[in-house]
């Protein structure tokens, strides 16, 4: 039984879950935009080359580097967000990638398609996991 009615979030940040195949069931539970993770990125990639090399697995609706707020330098993380599952799962099977001169690693990720309430800044969730 889930006791949690509602949960406020202090943030508007993107949510990405990264979900094992054998979990795929859960996808069926809402609205999902589908993308990848990327790892070990080389300090000096830009957003506009994550983007360039990304882009031959198909459409791009959003593209993130990770910046340290303290430090102002990127974490080695981008993020990379599809039109559909299948131009994510196109970007995870080419493996390996090499960007800026140095191996990446690859996971597929998930988004809620739907952003929470800015104004209430309230998410209700109908699915509770154990």
């Amino acid at each position: 039984m889930c006791s949690i009615k509602s949960v406020v979030m202090e943030s508007t940040d993107r949510l990405y879950i990264r979900l094992p195949e054998e979990h795929n069931e859960f996808l069926k539970s809402g609205e999902w935009d589908h993308g990848i993770v990327v790892t070990d990125l080389n300090p000096h990639v830009t957003n506009s080359e994550l983007q360039a090399y990304f882009q031959k697995f198909g459409t791009i609706t959003e593209s993130d580097i990770t910046i340290d707020k303290s430090s102002g330098w990127p974490k080695g993380v981008g993020f990379v967000r599809y039109s559909s599952s299948e131009e994510a799962e196109a970007a995870k099977a080419d493996e390996p990638h090499t960007l800026g001169g140095f191996p990446v690693w690859i996971n597929k990720i998930v988004t809620p398609k739907n952003r929470f309430d800015t104004q209430h800044r309230s998410f209700q969730p109908n699915l509770c996991v154990h």
